[in-house]
């Protein structure tokens, strides 16, 4: 084998434990996560576009809840896959029929 090929084979090791940490980081809080929601002006489209799909939805689509919690960066998403134990926040949303956000609320959920 070439030097180069035992280089590679002496730091595949070291690349994988640094792939695996990347993956099992703890995300970092957004400062402006939540800025663009406004009454009034916030369309569904662009929540979707900002924050993707949502923990719950009511009311044909027209209530959506997103799971959040915090650290000192700011807000960050929970996913459904992680079981919301880091949940501290549901950031609820309702829109009218014509999907213009109408208002919004960010409610601090009680642990179990």
């Amino acid at each position: 084998m070439g030097d180069d090929v035992r280089t590679l084979l002496r730091n595949v090791p070291a690349l994988v434990l640094v792939l695996l940490g990347a993956c099992a980081s703890t995300p970092v809080g957004q400062p402006e996560l939540l800025t663009f929601i406004e009454d009034g002006q916030t369309t569904r489209e662009q929540v979707f576009l900002a924050l993707g799909e949502p923990s719950a939805t009511y009311e044909d689509g027209r209530i959506l809840t997103f799971r959040l919690a915090r650290d000192e960066g700011g807000y960050f998403l929970v996913e459904k896959a992680s079981g919301f134990r880091s949940v501290k926040y549901s950031l609820v949303l309702a829109f009218d029929d014509a999907g213009l956000l109408q208002r919004h609320s960010l409610v601090t959920v009680k642990a179990p």
